[in-house]
């Protein structure tokens, strides 16, 4: 599982240090490189050459801090064998997120060099994006189902992480629910445009997320397994 997921990291971290090696050879010195962009895609933000390749350099510096962090989780989980029942899912979700990562940094780093050398059309990367993040739902979707109580995957809540038959429940119904949000964020990010694109995909995530955090409340009510007292872990 971590050996892995080290290598998604490795082979994600490398094409994102291939990306910034780029910008730096191709982005010119006295030229204001575009380092922000609206929902339509127009840059409404800007920097100098040495601020924006360390706008950029802030990518791969957090693919590095997670891939440490994923890496050590399995170590420091109180449920240690859960995770590793998880591996599947925990493999999974951390090789797409790096992946997703990695096509990011190459994006932006298309977006500077195109901006800096006076490109003005719209640039539409910004829905490849919002569609990869929709892509990404879909994964964590199909996996939450096959999920078991841990401290770094899953829906954590008090009622999740003190009762398998909630965390169970809660997941095989919210993980459908990735699915679709994260269906509906692909269709949005090629049919809508301008701030609406991200609302409306924040927006759905965010009603499942917050559902999946009501119905595990509700579901744990009339749990035979729940923890209390004295053994309420959290």
């Amino acid at each position: 599982m971590i050996k892995t997921g080290l290598i998604w990291s490795g082979l994600a971290i490398a094409a994102m240090l291939g990306s910034l090696a780029w910008a730096w050879s191709a982005l010119p010195a006295g030229v204001d490189i575009p380092v922000h962009w609206g929902p339509n895609g127009e840059a409404d933000g800007f920097a100098t050459r040495d601020k924006a390749l360390l706008i950029l350099a802030i990518l791969p510096a957090s693919a590095i801090f997670t891939s440490i962090l994923l890496a050590a989780a399995p170590y420091l989980d109180p449920f240690k064998a859960n995770l590793r029942r998880s591996r599947q899912a925990y493999t999974a979700i951390w090789a797409s997120s790096m992946v997703l990562l990695a096509a990011l940094t190459a994006g932006i780093a298309l977006m500077m060099i195109r901006g800096a050398s006076g490109a003005t059309d719209s640039n539409e990367f910004v829905r490849f994006v919002m569609a990869g993040c929709g892509v990404l739902f879909v994964i964590i979707g199909n996996y939450l189902p096959k999920t078991r109580k841990s401290f770094f995957l899953g829906i954590r809540t008090p009622w999740t992480l003190t009762s398998d038959y909630t965390w169970e429940k809660t997941h095989r119904l919210v993980g459908p629910l990735y699915i679709i949000a994260g269906l509906i964020g692909i269709v949005i990010a090629f049919t809508m445009s301008g701030i609406w694109l991200v609302f409306s995909f924040v927006g759905t995530v965010l009603a499942v997320s917050l559902f999946g955090v009501a119905y595990s409340w509700w579901v744990r009510r009339n749990a035979n397994d729940r923890n209390e007292g004295a053994d309420y872990v959290v």
